[in-house]
């Protein structure tokens, strides 16, 4: 969910706005001024800024040309101001879009959700047809089909153990039947793959159990078709009691 600082100087109007975003799930924070929209960003960043243009001290359109970070924060002009200079102003200044009062809550939660998406990183994705994985950037580190195969599992959910008789099945192989040390050696040589890739891509052994992935969250596709989440697991189905 994307992250909205609302900033405002009428307290009856801001309290309203700041409802209705956190009912539709947003988290949002509020300020009055210039000010207190520093403090709180030195705290913490936002997404999308929703400002006021009318504010006492510092206006909005100062503000937005401050703060203007076009890969980074989402800004709308929220404004009783319906000049066609000021809208040129706005978005002179770093407006992303300028809205009038009032507005409708479900066309500014849909103008908030659009600049969320707009400023979205490109997502990390493992390619499971090409056997490829590819990272923000566009690098592409490719594997074998054993190592798609467990980055697979590890990466569906993230952060969950996966048992390692879950890995040897996913290869279609008897996990009684299959040297420790040969699994061993495969995770070994992934982990050390990953990390010479990006150190941020770590393979978690836990003793007597399996592996965790930890790193960023990695989408499962297929030729850049991206895959259910029924197609995306490949673990079976827990067995019904007898």
């Amino acid at each position: 969910m994307p992250r909205v600082v609302v900033v405002e100087d009428n307290p009856a109007q801001l309290a309203e706005q700041l409802f209705q975003l956190r009912h539709a799930g947003i988290v949002a924070r509020g300020a009055g001024n210039a000010a207190e929209l520093d403090a709180l960003l030195a705290e913490a960043p936002c997404d999308v800024l929703v400002l006021d243009v009318n504010l006492p001290g510092e206006d909005g359109f100062s503000i937005a040309q401050r703060l203007y970070a076009p890969d980074r924060l989402g800004i709308i002009m929220l404004t009783v101001r319906a000049e066609v200079e000021d809208r040129v102003q706005g978005m002179e200044r770093g407006a992303d879009l300028y809205l009038l009062k009032p507005v409708d809550r479900r066309e500014l939660l849909a103008c908030i959700h659009s600049l969320h998406r707009r400023l979205a990183p490109t997502p990390w994705r493992l390619d499971c047809l090409s056997r490829e994985l590819i990272d923000a950037d566009g690098r592409v580190l490719g594997l074998t089909p054993q190592e798609v195969k467990v980055m697979r599992l590890l990466v569906q959910p993230p952060g969950d153990i996966c048992q390692r008789n879950e890995i040897v099945t996913a290869f279609g192989l008897e996990y009684i039947d299959f040297p420790e040390a040969r699994l061993n050696t495969l995770l070994s040589r992934l982990r050390q793959k990953l990390g010479g890739f990006d150190p941020a891509l770590r393979i978690q052994t836990w003793r007597n159990s399996g592996y965790s992935y930890i790193g960023p969250e990695i989408l499962l596709v297929e030729g850049g078709r991206r895959l259910g989440e029924r197609e995306a697991s490949p673990r079976l189905p827990a067995a019904r009691p007898g």
